[in-house]
């Protein structure tokens, strides 16, 4: 009998006189994974610091394992439940040490520390940098190693908030495989956030999508994207996202290839990636580059197009660009006045193949 691990019955949170999470109810089973899915601004990584145990509602009850959370037990829930963040937070000290620091801590003898750590930062892919200061790493090397750092302690929950946002196409997949290795061979239940729908479709047994703090709908990925996501603005969610048929059309580096993907209306892509026949790619909005004149760089895509529509949003501009298929580009204002880029402008879009999720 599947049992439950975590449970929020009726909870909001008021920061001030705003309200980030209003009346949220949901649980979530021993041993799955648990996605929590919206846009940004609508409360996500507010649920998972509630769940972490750093942030008391403003309203209602949080219970884990059937106890009610309260002050008494709160830092025992946060050593049971790690929460790996956006921005890493490492000492300044060698990849190895960190992610010994929480073993040592907790009294755990060294040749165990050494065994842990080894086959810990093995299951990251950072082996070889352990001797290195981990403040040094590149910024997806810093991400794994947060990770590392929670994986290490073995607990039963694991809460992780976007575990690939920003993150290169090798330390995005990287982590991503971690994250299923570690719910279907060691049966940790995993509660990630996400605005990438596409990532909870992939990782994800069920999902909440939520929406200005709102709880929209709870059930399986499959139930959530059937009925749900319809409803959600196609910038929100869907933007970027494609169908495709990927072909190889390079050598293999570990496991990974150049493939060209053929969207509608014989657009191409290049990409690099594992999976070919079928497939969903995603482009990343801030990735691209857009220019009134083509770009001669290492990049291996680069679309002419027209501008369709521009919706500014504070300091950035959303640029849709009509290559065969709508694009939406992210600018800062700056850059767009700077280009003088006007709706029916002409212009080139460029992006590398290492930007381009393949799912």
């Amino acid at each position: 009998m599947v049992m439950g691990i975590i449970q929020l019955e009726n909870v909001s949170v008021d920061f001030g006189n705003v309200r980030a999470l209003d009346d949220v109810s949901f649980a979530i089973n021993a041993g799955e994974m648990f996605s929590i899915i919206g846009p940004n601004g609508a409360g996500k990584t507010t649920v998972l610091r509630v769940i972490a145990g750093l942030l008391e509602p403003s309203e209602g009850s949080f219970l884990f394992h059937d106890h009610l959370v309260s002050d008494i037990n709160r830092q025992d829930l946060r050593r049971q439940a790690p929460m790996v963040f956006q921005k890493p937070t490492l000492f300044n000290t060698t990849l190895f040490k960190n992610v010994a620091y929480g073993l040592r801590i907790r009294g755990i003898a060294e040749d165990e520390v050494q065994r842990i750590v080894t086959d810990t930062l093995d299951l990251v892919h950072l082996t070889n940098l352990q001797n290195r200061p981990a403040r040094n790493l590149s910024g997806g090397e810093q991400r794994r190693a947060s990770l590392a750092m929670a994986i290490a302690l073995d607990t039963e929950l694991l809460l992780v908030d976007e575990p690939t946002a920003y993150l290169d196409n090798e330390s995005a997949e990287i982590v991503e495989a971690t994250l299923k290795r570690l719910n279907s061979e060691r049966g940790t239940t995993i509660v990630m956030v996400t605005h990438n729908f596409l990532q909870a479709e992939v990782l994800a047994n069920r999902a909440a999508i939520l929406q200005h703090g709102k709880i929209k709908k709870v059930g399986t990925v499959s139930e959530i994207f059937r009925s749900e996501l319809d409803g959600f603005k196609q910038d929100e969610f869907k933007s970027n996202t494609f169908s495709g048929f990927a072909r190889a059309n390079g050598e293999k580096a570990h496991e990974r290839r150049h493939v060209s993907i053929e969207l509608e209306n014989e657009v191409v892509v290049e990409a690099i990636g594992r999976r070919e026949g079928k497939v969903t790619a995603f482009i990343p909005p801030q990735d691209i580059i857009v220019s009134k004149e083509e770009v001669f760089s290492s990049a291996r895509n680069s679309l002419l197009g027209r501008v369709v529509r521009i919706d500014s949003h504070e300091s950035t501009a959303l640029l849709t660009v009509d290559v065969g298929v709508d694009l939406l580009v992210q600018i800062t204002n700056t850059s767009q006045n700077r280009l003088n880029i006007s709706i029916d402008d002409k212009v080139y879009v460029t992006f590398k193949a290492s930007s381009v999720r393949v799912f």
